[in-house]
């Protein structure tokens, strides 16, 4: 059996991703049929032995990466171990920008299989001068992908993400019941691929109670009840609109295979909430395998040795499963 090579670009170096990375290292180097290739610079690196010190390989080709080893791609562009921790920089969000653009490359030569994305920070991308609003927004445009969705995934939970890094007063303008067709029909590729043979898909509604039959809303009505329509003729089969207080329960029980829900915090707050540290953030519908923890950079606690490496422990794990042999 093939081994799979996977690319773990390092993520804000300012925030907990380097530390979740030497603290998860022996258990995602242990597993079988897998070598990790961190895309990142050495410094930084460096800068968090205190979490895990272990022999670096410098790694330039596939065929270069050793087990017993943190195999590393040394981009260069941090340099030093001075630049900031635990805040926003300029230097810190181009770094982890251009080692998610170097960790592309590789996967497009064929270098790495799969990838795993430590935590960036928005704000920072933007401050380097890297106007993305997120990994999804950056992998859809280099890959030029046209249809794909953001799945988060925590134990027999599955939340597809119907919007996401948009302000909450454009939600209901960028929904549409093309969109939502798009993305639950994402969702049963998935399912089907996961080995569901009969998918069920819950769609949770936008307002208070699914817009009581109008009366809170028209958006259930005008969007999201066609967008069942079409699904159901498609041979999806879709439940909704359900009240965004009720759908978890439903799926918790095991009464659906997935939640579509129509916003970020909608879906994050409760899987946050209950599964912080086993949450992973998976993208489907583009050719690359790509996961990450379900949390962000951490500046709080960053290099206090605080950060726990459960949730990125577990999107290495759900990427590796994902990679065909």
């Amino acid at each position: 059996m093939q081994k799979k090579v996977i690319g773990i670009s390092l993520g804000d170096p300012a925030g907990i991703g380097p530390e979740i990375l030497l603290k998860g290292f022996p258990s995602i180097a242990g597993m079988e049929h897998t070598s990790p290739l961190v895309i990142g610079d050495i410094p930084v690196i460096e800068k968090n032995f205190r979490y895990g010190r272990y022999p670096l390989n410098v790694v330039r080709k596939r065929y270069e990466v050793k087990k017993g080893y943190l195999n590393i791609y040394n981009t260069g562009v941090i340099t030093g171990k001075d630049f900031p921790a635990g805040e926003d920089s300029a230097i810190c969000g181009k770094a982890s920008f251009l080692y998610v653009e170097k960790a592309i490359e590789l996967w497009k030569k064929k270098e790495i299989d799969g990838l795993v994305t430590l935590p960036i920070s928005k704000k920072a991308w933007h401050l380097a001068g890297f106007r993305y609003s997120g990994h999804t927004e950056l992998l859809a445009d280099r890959l030029k992908a046209k249809s794909y969705a953001m799945l988060m995934l925590a134990e027999s939970l599955r939340v597809i993400l119907a919007t996401t890094h948009i302000p909450l007063k454009d939600v209901s303008e960028t929904l549409s019941p093309r969109l939502l067709v798009e993305k639950a029909t994402l969702g049963y590729e998935f399912l089907k691929k996961a080995g569901i043979k009969r998918p069920v898909i819950g769609i949770s509604g936008l307002n208070p109670h699914s817009g009581e039959d109008g009366v809170i809303g028209s958006e259930e009505k005008e969007i999201i009840i066609p967008a069942l329509k079409t699904l159901n003729k498609k041979g999806i089969i879709c439940e909704g609109p359900i009240p965004a207080d009720a759908i978890f329960k439903k799926a918790i029980e095991g009464k659906i295979d997935m939640v579509i829900a129509m916003y970020h915090d909608q879906g994050m707050i409760p899987l946050k909430t209950f599964y912080f540290d086993k949450l992973v953030n998976c993208t489907i519908g583009m050719k690359i395998v790509r996961t990450s923890p379900g949390h962000g950079t951490g500046f709080d606690i960053a290099y206090k040795g605080k950060a726990d490496p459960s949730s990125f422990i577990e999107a290495y794990k759900m990427a590796l499963s994902l990679i065909p042999y």
